[in-house]
């Protein structure tokens, strides 16, 4: 009989975090796991129920319960919902450490059998003392965090005071299915004008942590390729006026959000993400999986993704110089960018595979079954 899981997220977008969170419960065997996502109401529906596309999964909504005192009040409606539905397994998603505080509390109070959360990302921000003592006394009752990175399980564990025993790590992982033989000429021309011209493609949410400044200044010091931004976010306005300040004119391209990421790849030369921080980039993965030269920033996750001159080029964060000497070298140089993106197809079949993450945490959860 199939053992059921409730997976939560309080995500209001869509993002690497709620795609590696889809991306699993595809990944898990249904005759072993049911799954049901919990999604938190909002105007007109919850945001990420648009993006489900063929997941069939039963979703259910719940009240929102935002960070402060409404989040509180509602908790005890969540932990006795859990108590009358009975899942062997909760699993929250964090998109921060402060994310579905009061879910996984509710999850604890309820004694769901296995109480799980996965933190994607650990941004920059300041926790005062009282947010710290509830989050330490919240992880005594959780039965396993999922780090992304060893980078974010570090962060845990000397920021957070987590228990070092109670964190595991688990990348994420991409569907390898996505990215194979696509036929992109058409794109290509469209992007580029002149099919023989370079593209550099970045996808991502278009926000400070991703370095996207810095990418726009490496841009200026390369006149010969056309640079292609596919994504929205509030930096959008910013980043077109630096754009134009830059004189880049023609040679840089906002797409905004675009559903073929993957023929977007299938037409670049290069793939770029100068990010500030990440988790375990799913951005950088899909370009990989895409058998595509990356060039990426050389910070916590990322590098636990790329080799530097192995399967893609590393450079320091923040460095618009350096960024603009790999991607000049691996546009100078076609044989290399060809070496680096067959074995970072490589690097990701063997190690980022939708089947070995999902067993990964399926293990945990019958760890944590067996205990209880």
């Amino acid at each position: 009989m199939a053992r059921s899981i409730f997976f939560y997220t309080d995500s209001a977008t869509f993002g690497g975090a709620e795609q590696a969170l889809f991306t699993l419960i595809e990944a898990l065997d249904r005759r072993a796991w049911q799954s049901t996502l919990l999604l938190e109401e909002a105007p007109g529906g919850p945001p990420l129920t648009a993006h489900l596309g063929d997941l069939e999964v039963p979703v259910r909504t719940v009240p929102a319960m935002p960070l402060g005192a409404a989040g509180a009040a509602r908790m005890p409606g969540f932990a006795r919902m859990l108590r009358r539905q009975g899942p062997d397994v909760f699993h929250a998603h964090l998109s921060w450490p402060l994310a579905a505080k009061y879910g996984l509390a509710a999850a604890v109070l309820a004694r769901v059998p296995a109480t799980v959360a996965t933190v994607q990302l650990f941004p920059r921000f300041e926790l005062d003392r009282s947010n710290l003592w509830q989050l330490r006394a919240l992880a005594s009752g959780v039965g396993r965090y999922i780090a992304v990175s060893h980078d974010i399980a570090a962060k845990l564990v000397e920021r957070m005071r987590w228990p070092a025993e109670k964190i595991a790590v688990v990348h994420n992982a991409v569907r390898l299915e996505r990215f194979g033989a696509v036929d992109a000429t058409a794109l290509r021309a469209e992007l580029a004008g002149d099919p023989k011209r370079p593209i550099v493609l970045t996808a991502a949410r278009l926000d400070e942590q991703k370095g996207l400044s810095v990418l726009l200044r490496a841009a200026a010091q390369l006149p010969e390729a056309v640079f292609v931004l596919a994504g929205e976010g509030p930096e959008r306005g910013a980043l077109e006026a630096q754009a134009a300040a830059l004189g880049l004119g023609e040679r840089i391209a906002f797409l905004g959000h675009r559903s073929d990421v993957p023929q977007l790849l299938a037409a670049c030369d290069v793939f770029a993400l100068p990010s500030l921080f990440e988790g375990s980039s799913l951005a950088v993965l899909e370009a990989m999986a895409a058998e595509r030269a990356v060039v990426s920033s050389s910070i916590g996750g990322t590098n636990e993704l790329i080799a530097d001159s192995e399967n893609g080029s590393l450079v320091a964060p923040g460095d618009a110089d350096a960024l603009a000497d790999a991607l000049r070298r691996l546009l100078a140089d076609a044989p290399l960018r060809t070496v680096l993106a067959r074995q970072a197809r490589q690097h990701v079949e063997r190690s980022f595979a939708p089947a070995t993450m999902a067993a990964r945490v399926t293990g945990i959860y019958e760890e944590l079954l067996a205990r209880a």
